[in-house]
């Protein structure tokens, strides 16, 4: 009979079962509608540009991002026991929750950490190398729009005093993506 399902699992290491589980999250993300939506519309050219305007995939995106956000802030915040009762706390929990969305082959820099001020790099962001690998138009990308809308989304689900903005964005040409997280008493 051999090994049983479990024992098989069991010998993955359980970063490289991590790895492949956010790997096809974020195909899913990047590929659903080529795989779901074109069929239904009759289409089946290329990736999701010819399907909409700009405009309206980079609104169905955001909508995505949003929701996801305001899941997985409190949900991690609640989970890990994460206070955020600063800049450097929010910048904690936006690595926890971007790394646990899309998988441990995301990579950060805290570039400045202060309570007032906290700025987070993404040196490497799994997302947007899916988008890349199944090459995907940037002007069709939802990642700058929706990366502010997490960072803006996610602070409103846990009610903190943090103002989010997206600084700069592969998008944009930059060659990285960088927040800054600020606290601001009301």
């Amino acid at each position: 009979m051999g090994e049983t399902s479990k024992e098989l699992l069991q010998k993955i290491p359980v970063e490289k079962c991590w790895t492949i589980t956010a790997k096809a999250l974020t195909d899913f993300l990047v590929m659903r509608g080529e795989a779901i939506i074109a069929p239904d519309l009759g289409r089946s050219e290329g990736f999701i540009s010819p399907l909409w305007s700009e405009e309206k995939w980079i609104e169905i995106g955001v909508k995505i991002f949003g929701d996801g956000a305001k899941m997985m802030f409190p949900m991690v915040k609640e989970t890990f026991n994460i206070p955020v009762k600063d800049a450097i706390d929010a910048a904690k929990l936006v690595i926890i929750v971007a790394v646990l969305m899309f998988g441990p082959e995301t990579t950060y820099t805290l570039v400045e950490a202060t309570p007032e001020r906290a700025v987070v790099r993404w040196t490497k962001c799994a997302l947007w190398e899916n988008y890349k690998e199944h090459e995907a138009d940037p002007a069709f990308i939802p990642c700058e729009a929706g990366h502010q809308t997490v960072g803006e989304e996610g602070h409103k689900a846990i009610k903190s005093k943090i103002i989010y903005t997206l600084t700069k964005s592969r998008l944009r040409g930059d060659p990285y993506c960088e927040g800054v997280y600020e606290f601001k008493e009301e």
